[in-house]
């Protein structure tokens, strides 16, 4: 996490528009574009060329940054589980074990 040194949030795509004119079909773009969550409402943004290269990576930091942090928390978890009574684990066996999806018989 500590080597991650660019973060984004958001998600890049690519943007195209067709037009007609004179009865014919043009493809404009494509452009980048940046979509992004902000204050509870969609935002995107239009990326300039000469800045695609960095917006990208720094997306890509923000993935990575949650992939680890997802890994770390289940990983912290489990141990914090491990070191639980016995007692304890039994108690709480369905929050740390998988369940069987048989069906239960009445």
């Amino acid at each position: 996490m500590a080597r991650i040194d660019q973060m984004i949030r958001g998600h890049v795509s690519v943007q195209t528009f067709r037009v007609q004119r004179d009865g014919q079909t043009i493809t404009q773009g494509p452009y980048p574009l940046l979509q992004r969550r902000e204050k509870g409402k969609n935002n995107c943004q239009r990326v300039g060329p000469d800045e695609v290269k960095a917006i990208v990576a720094g997306v890509e930091g923000y993935a990575r940054f949650q992939k680890l942090a997802q890994r770390y928390a289940a990983l912290t978890e489990q141990m914090t589980w491990e070191k639980q009574a016995p007692d304890i684990k039994k108690k709480f066996r369905h929050f740390w074990r998988p369940i069987s999806r048989r069906p239960r018989s009445a």
